[in-house]
């Protein structure tokens, strides 16, 4: 684990930030738009970005302020090089630790029913970290949490349905 992420110049692409209410009942929602806004890429890419976004969302409504009342999440994309991903999820504030690995051994750590979250992240990301994140005026500071992913191609943005007017949401160039 990184305690900042790695310093890069400003990404090649994100993708619009999506907020989410602090509700363990929006797991569904946050996956969902992590397969259409991974539309494209290598399914293996989503599937392990999904489950990365769905545990890290959990930590932070199970863990931070963003589970209070009127909490959020934040959940970014972003291409920060021709062949990394980043998936970052911040928090509204107000962990008394940092997101970490327990060091559990033996029947403990085999008996454990929670606290796992973290170890999927650091086995299906390049790597993973977490640094602070300004939660906006009058508010604790929260967490950004990020892990990076490999890309080997980038796919073209999704385009929306002929049918439909709405602008698309997806790729924006940085």
């Amino acid at each position: 684990m990184s305690v900042s992420p790695p310093t890069a110049a400003r990404p090649l692409a994100h993708w619009e930030p999506r907020v989410y209410p602090g509700a363990l009942e929006c797991a569904a929602r946050l996956r969902r738009d992590v397969r259409t806004d991974l539309a494209g890429f290598p399914d293996r890419l989503v599937a392990d970005v999904e489950l990365c976004a769905s545990e890290l969302f959990a930590n932070a409504v199970s863990y931070t302020a963003t589970g209070a009342a009127g909490g959020r999440a934040v959940r970014s994309l972003a291409l920060i090089g021709t062949d990394r991903l980043r998936l970052s999820v911040t928090d509204a504030g107000g962990a008394a630790t940092r997101p970490r690995i327990p060091a559990y051994l033996g029947a403990e750590w085999l008996e454990a029913e929670s606290r796992r979250g973290l170890l999927l992240v650091a086995s299906l990301a390049l790597d993973w970290g977490a640094r602070p994140a300004d939660t906006g005026p009058g508010r604790s500071p929260g967490l950004t949490v990020w892990a990076d992913f490999p890309v080997s191609a980038v796919p073209p943005p999704p385009r929306p349905p002929p049918e439909e007017c709405a602008p698309a949401r997806g790729l924006v160039p940085s």
